[in-house]
């Protein structure tokens, strides 16, 4: 928009005689600036009105959300001075290059609406999608609601990832209730989530003398429970078998609970994975990826730059998710030449594919694996790509 600039002359001094001045007309002096009229208070008066409108509207929501590249980590690197996975249990090799989680940063969730200033500075972004914000959240979901269910979602990738990569070297995973996260190793842990007892890795065999071997027989004893009640739990731990007091709390429908994140996976191997900043589960194949190169002698990538994403379930299979075009950006920035994708979302970036990344579709953990080992040897060429 050109802005026209505007100069008002200055008023006449009140000491100046108009008949005699001698930089006026002797007849009439100089010309005194009108004050302005009806109309031009009106005109005036408008315009500030409309700015502020404008100005109202620009904050008001809207139902969108956009995406946008967001950090790219890296699953061999470390966060915050620790390894990002650590495995104890099974000898472990020195690893090279990186393997790339990518992430897709959201404006416009259920705690902060998108504006329509916003709105309008997003659609003009190349790197940006703009989306319905119920195809990302669901009708009425709260701020809080969201980020339990992302953290959920990222702990559940996680055991799968350790699961398919243990599975994938040919280590049998047994199935059983391990406590994958208790209220005591989350940041609002209440004091008594640390004296109840259980412990991230013990196995869950028995509640009050009764065996429980799977979920539904956990809950149908646990239900039976009174909230505050304490309950003899017994566990596995470190190849030991325990009885421990645990005392259940109130969940958010109001019945009892124990208070902890159960994988349905007796794991024969500590691993760790420190992440506090990434929600969802579309890291799990670039996790399980660099469990399968600590766990295997020489360095996979080659010390190539590997991005990826995909979701991954116990068997291996990888998933699809969303935002993937952002993904690759955030990878192109990050420095990767090659990129692994789910292989039923190939089209999704048909045409989009930045210049000077590699594409690579896979369906599985074990084609991923095979991918980044060619690139590691230097045999790329005859590897799969999705059409540019």
């Amino acid at each position: 928009m050109r802005h026209r600039a505007v100069t008002y002359a200055a008023p006449m001094d009140a000491g100046t005689d108009p008949a005699t001045d001698p930089a006026g007309d002797p007849a009439t002096g100089p010309v005194p600036a009108r004050a302005p009229g009806p109309r031009g208070a009106l005109l005036a008066g408008s315009g500030l009105l409309l700015v502020a409108l404008l100005a109202l509207v620009s904050l008001l929501p809207v139902p969108y959300a956009a995406l946008s590249p967001g950090p790219v980590r890296d699953t061999l690197g470390e966060q915050d001075g620790e390894p990002v996975i650590s495995i104890t249990g099974l000898p472990t090799y020195p690893t090279s290059g990186a393997l790339d989680l990518t992430t897709v940063s959201v404006q416009g969730g259920p705690s902060s609406p998108l504006t329509v200033a916003e709105l309008l500075w997003a659609w003009r972004e190349p790197s940006t999608s703009l989306l319905r914000r119920e195809q990302l959240y669901p009708q009425g979901q709260s701020a809080d609601e969201a980020e339990e269910e992302g953290q959920a979602e990222m702990t559940g990738s996680q055991e799968a990832a350790k699961v398919a990569a243990l599975r994938e070297l040919g280590i049998e995973v047994p199935t059983g209730l391990t406590v994958a996260d208790t209220l005591a190793d989350t940041a609002d842990a209440d004091a008594d989530a640390a004296d109840d007892g259980l412990r991230r890795g013990d196995v869950i065999t028995s509640v009050d003398g009764t065996a429980v071997d799977d979920v539904a027989a956990l809950r149908a004893q646990v239900a039976a429970a009174e909230v505050g009640q304490e309950l003899a739990v017994g566990v596995r731990r470190d190849d030991e078998d325990l009885v421990v007091p645990v005392r259940t709390s109130a969940g958010e429908d109001g019945r009892p609970r124990l208070g902890v994140t159960l994988s349905t996976y007796d794991l024969p191997v500590d691993i760790e994975v420190r992440l506090a900043d990434v929600i969802g589960p579309s890291a799990g194949t670039m996790f399980a990826l660099a469990i399968v190169d600590q766990l295997t002698p020489g360095e996979m990538t080659g010390g190539e730059r590997i991005a990826g994403t995909g979701s991954i379930d116990a068997d291996g299979q990888v998933g699809v998710i969303g935002g993937l075009r952002q993904k690759v950006l955030g990878a192109q920035a990050a420095g990767a030449d090659y990129f692994l994708a789910p292989a039923a979302e190939c089209p999704e970036v048909r045409g989009q594919v930045p210049a000077g990344v590699r594409l690579v579709p896979v369906r599985t953990l074990h084609e991923a694996r095979l991918a980044v080992e060619a690139i590691g040897r230097g045999e790329s060429a005859d590897l799969p790509s999705c059409p540019g």
